[in-house]
């Protein structure tokens, strides 16, 4: 088999490296990685742009912890603001995923991926707030809601929290 015409190995693995680095470089010189390197490159090739992707949601899951504990959301509104900003920063993984140039299973695979790092992100945005309320608010107040800011843009009615252990014992 012959090498693809356009974007190399070498090309790939350039642009791979740069990417892990947290450089987002244009694609428009990269070919497919379809067939064309030989099974054992190809293996590689996906292999590598396996490990980049893994560390650039790695990266951005490190910067929105440092985030939370530097600051933690206040409440509902801080938390979907932060996470709604946060997710804004997973463009560029969205888009390798979203890339023809990469094998459909590996799309997928770094779909999902983004969406369990999204669902992670919000209960560690909402078990921060939660923890802040538990321990800034007397008993019986008024319990909070849910916050989902990936639906309907913002926050949205849900399960009342549960009070907290010292929450219970207060009553």
């Amino acid at each position: 088999m012959s090498a693809p015409p356009r974007g190399g190995y070498a090309a790939w693995v350039s642009w791979l490296e740069s990417f892990r680095r947290g450089e987002d470089p244009p694609t428009d010189g990269l070919g497919p990685v379809r067939g064309g390197f030989g099974s054992y490159v190809e293996a590689r090739l996906l292999e590598r742009l396996s490990a980049a992707f893994a560390e650039r949601v790695r990266q951005w899951q490190t910067a929105l912890g440092d985030r939370i504990v530097a600051q933690p959301p206040s409440g509902p509104v801080a938390a979907a603001a932060m996470l709604h900003e946060a997710t804004t920063r997973l463009a560029p993984l969205i888009g390798l995923a979203d890339s023809p140039l990469i094998p459909r299973p590996l799309a997928l695979s770094m779909h999902e991926m983004l969406r369990a790092v999204r669902d992670g992100a919000r209960t560690a945005l909402e078990e921060s707030w939660q923890r802040g309320l538990d321990d800034d608010h007397a008993p019986g107040m008024p319990a909070q809601r849910r916050v989902d800011p990936l639906r309907s843009g913002g926050v949205r009615p849900g399960r009342p929290l549960t009070p907290s252990r010292a929450q219970v014992r207060h009553r």
